[in-house]
């Protein structure tokens, strides 16, 4: 049986005749008849009673429909589904990101444009972020920095400033400033790998590292023990601001920074809600925020 036959004789059941069943698939209407007779000159069956333009189900017709509704029934439902998403009024988008504020500063601005839309945000470590969108686990990330890796498209979000932090009654917690070089004379919290590190490096600086961690909070917590100094950016001071035992501290002589990028798959890269991710991130590909430099 050609599928064909079936779907032309649901679409002239549902719409009431032969040239409203044209429009709803897009043929023309003589085709349509076509199909319809096809259909029953196979199987030897009249399926509609023909009254002019008006047609009528025959008993054999009215059980055939209550078939083909599991077939065709849900199409327009499917079809409707698809055009919303299309239009971003629902949909879900799961973002993996490595601290709170970049991802919740972008999802804002989706929700403005597109509140229909549902978002799942996951904390995790950048490697975490690009492990997750190989395996389908993110649509889109948040990472510290950009990845050279094809496999995966990353654009430049914002930059921070490092800022260093000092429980309240440190011996440094008077200072309007310091100098970078100052931390070789204090115990220092260490994240592991992250741009404070990188920085501390490249200055010729050589800290006591008193204890490694490998996130924010663990920084903050160390911190707020009194266990040493420790490094944090504008964007995690605002989720710091409720600990009034810590104070933080400029360095004056040496501009360090953290960096966001957003990243999704190259491949998914113009996938509707991705495509929109990016846009609500003012993303940009790292070659040519460099020609623009």
């Amino acid at each position: 049986m050609n599928q064909r036959w079936l779907a032309a004789f649901h679409a002239v059941a549902r719409s009431g005749g032969f040239t409203a069943a044209s429009k709803v698939l897009n043929i023309g209407q003589p085709t349509v008849s076509m199909h319809v007779s096809a259909l029953e000159d196979q199987y030897g069956v009249e399926l509609f009673h023909r009254r002019g333009r008006r047609v009528e189900l025959t008993a054999i017709g009215r059980e055939l429909l209550a078939i083909t509704e599991g077939l065709f029934g849900r199409e327009q439902e499917a079809i409707e589904l698809l055009r919303a998403a299309q239009a971003r009024e629902t949909g879900a988008l799961r973002i993996g990101a490595i601290r709170p504020l970049d991802a919740m500063e972008i999802c804002a601005r989706m929700l403005k444009e597109f509140p229909n839309l549902r978002l799942n945000v996951r904390l995790v470590s950048a490697a975490d972020v690009l492990h997750g969108l190989l395996n389908f686990d993110f649509d889109a990330g948040i990472i510290g920095d950009p990845t050279d890796d094809p496999r995966f498209f990353s654009a430049f979000y914002k930059r921070y400033r490092i800022n260093i932090i000092v429980q309240i009654d440190h011996p440094l917690a008077q200072r309007r400033n310091i100098r970078i070089k100052e931390l070789e004379d204090h115990r220092v919290i260490q994240r592991t790998g992250g741009a404070f590190d990188r920085a501390l490096k490249e200055a010729g600086v050589k800290i006591q590292p008193i204890l490694e961690t490998t996130s924010l909070e663990g920084v903050v917590a160390a911190v707020m023990q009194g266990i040493g100094v420790g490094a944090i950016s504008d964007s995690g001071i605002a989720g710091m601001m409720a600990h009034q035992n810590l104070k933080v501290i400029p360095v004056s002589d040496l501009a360090m920074f953290t960096e966001a990028h957003v990243a999704c798959l190259a491949e998914r890269r113009t996938r509707p809600l991705i495509a929109s991710f990016l846009h609500h991130a003012n993303a940009e590909p790292r070659h040519l925020r460099k020609a623009k430099s």
